[in-house]
């Protein structure tokens, strides 16, 4: 479900500027090392969750979900990025799961330091749609916007993510991919 991959937008979106195929995209001004990732999403509608299932939670499970949903964007949620010369040239590759096959993408813009992109994925069972533009400011701080929209089971969410990351340090120390501030 494409909700799980707002913390992952968030992990990646230091390296988002080499997105998608190289071909297209101009590379970014990214400094290698430690970054810190600041994710601040909000979500409304409906959770897009198929009626059978919500069936099959209970009163605590789907008050839970609720409780989540609502308070989600509560506090930024901040991540430690170790960003390697290898990840910055792989670039940043969404984990759409099931839904790939169904999905393209849409490079709008991509300069050394600003990027716009636009995914729709139309599986029979989701429609989702998501915006992302990033701004890389010195090579060492980064903000960003990123819409989803969500469908599924004729509930439709929305989630609106401010990002903000900045260049820590050249070294990762313990750091070895990504992982939340505790």
């Amino acid at each position: 479900m494409q909700l799980r991959m707002i913390p992952q937008i968030a992990l990646c979106a230091v390296g988002a500027l080499a997105a998608v195929q190289a071909a297209e995209l101009t590379k970014p001004n990214i400094k290698p090392g430690l970054w810190e990732v600041s994710v601040s999403p909000k979500m409304s509608g409906e959770m897009p969750i198929p009626e059978d299932q919500l069936a099959k939670m209970t009163p605590e499970q789907r008050a839970r979900i609720e409780a989540a949903m609502k308070n989600a964007g509560a506090k930024p949620h901040v991540y430690k990025e170790c960003m390697t010369p290898e990840k910055i040239a792989k670039g940043f590759e969404m984990d759409r799961g099931a839904d790939a096959a169904s999905c393209k993408r849409n490079v709008i813009s991509s300069t050394p330091s600003e990027l716009t992109l636009h995914d729709e994925c139309n599986d029979p069972k989701r429609k989702s749609s998501t915006d992302v533009h990033f701004e890389i400011k010195g090579g060492t701080q980064m903000n960003g916007k990123v819409h989803i929209v969500v469908t599924q089971s004729g509930k439709s969410m929305t989630v609106d993510s401010t990002l903000t990351g900045k260049w820590l340090a050249a070294s990762c120390g313990s750091v070895k991919d990504s992982e939340p501030e505790k």
